[in-house]
């Protein structure tokens, strides 16, 4: 945790790093450190206010934020700086104050009727966080086969997990909704699928199951990064198509690994992915009893670009005599997917992506 707060406060100090959000009745405020030489200009089109900045990096980070003045913030680069987007609530307004030593930028929005000190439980339809979940495999690829296909056991899951998710106010977009692929082609699959991991949403979680020549069981999650030890390595050639082609995307995205680490705004975002995969872990083991096997860094072709926090899962292995009988059963995915909606939950409810 000292590392996070120190690397924030390090991009803090740079002008790059999202606002600090603070909120009282009636109002939310947003406060962003920009660089003293650094231009700015505002704008607001319907119910989003773009500040656009002159003279920063064109960097992005996507943070978690929903409050009663303001749905949710992206910044995405333009031409000579970045512009951040802040979407309002339906008939709120805002001021900006600039402030010195060191120079700040203050947005403040405010309700068009004042809230109360104690909230009500919110039954708005405003925009929700967006989830993006991804059934591995599909169509002519089933993926790891032993007392079930892993095609159709992560398919169930996410299909439960999306339930739970929508019945907590969260939209959820599923990369797949039936036994199909994206693409016969698996790099063209892969990246379909990895696409979807945009600034327009809120996370990305990618769900597989496992199989071992020896006898082995528990979940273990994953989230993107390089790594030494041959069997994780081994495993994302395998998810990442197997054989030379899987060799090829693995050795794109470590190249891409190497770069993230050269980039303290990407290194931010890897952040919250470690968090998003520590938090979804505790709760599927909590759920389920399962072994935990931990959470670990892979080149993951999917997770690969992820401009959001992005974990792949692997819920269990297909071919253990009793965990693969278990991932068969409606009542054992029914756990799995309890545990993934609480993981996810737990992330989306704790501000970590604030911080």
């Amino acid at each position: 945790m000292r590392y996070i707060l120190a690397l924030v406060f390090c991009l803090a100090s740079l002008g790059l790093a999202q606002p600090r959000v603070g909120t009282e009745d009636g109002l939310t405020r947003l406060v962003f450190g920009i660089p003293n030489e650094a231009k700015f200009s505002l704008s607001r089109s319907g119910n989003e206010v773009s500040i656009r900045f002159q003279g920063t990096p064109p960097r992005t980070l996507r943070i978690l934020l929903n409050t009663p003045q303001v749905v949710g913030y992206r910044a995405t680069p333009s031409p000579g700086g970045s512009t951040y987007v802040v979407t309002l609530r339906a008939g709120a307004s805002y001021r900006t104050l600039e402030l010195a030593n060191p120079r700040r930028l203050v947005l403040e929005v405010k309700s068009k009727t004042p809230t109360t000190t104690a909230r009500p439980r919110s039954t708005s339809r405003a925009p929700a966080p967006v989830v993006v979940l991804d059934p591995g495999h599909g169509g002519i690829d089933p993926g790891a086969v032993g007392f079930v296909h892993e095609e159709e056991a992560v398919l169930e899951v996410a299909l439960r997990t999306k339930r739970l998710l929508e019945a907590r106010g969260v939209r959820v977009i599923l990369t797949r909704s039936a036994d199909r692929h994206l693409s016969a082609n698996k790099a063209t699959d892969l990246g379909l699928r990895a696409a979807m991991a945009d600034s327009k949403r809120t996370l990305f979680v990618s769900i597989h199951a496992n199989a071992a020549e020896r006898a082995a069981q528990g979940i273990e999650v994953y989230y993107f990064g390089e790594t030494i030890d041959q069997r994780l390595l081994s495993k994302a050639i395998l998810e990442n198509g197997g054989g030379a082609l899987g060799q090829r995307l693995t050795r794109e995205a470590q190249s891409v690994a190497q770069r993230l680490m050269r980039d303290l705004i990407a290194q931010a975002n890897l952040k919250f992915s470690e968090q998003l995969a520590l938090k979804t872990l505790r709760s599927l083991v909590r759920e389920t009893g399962a072994v935990s096997r931990g959470v670990h860094t892979a080149p993951f072709y999917v997770i690969r670009n992820a401009r959001i926090p992005a974990i792949l899962v692997e819920i269990g292995f297909v071919n253990h005599p009793v965990e693969g009988k278990k991932l068969a059963t409606g009542a054992y995915r029914q756990q799995l997917a309890n545990g993934l909606a609480g993981g996810i939950m737990a992330f989306l409810n704790s501000g970590n992506a604030q911080r």
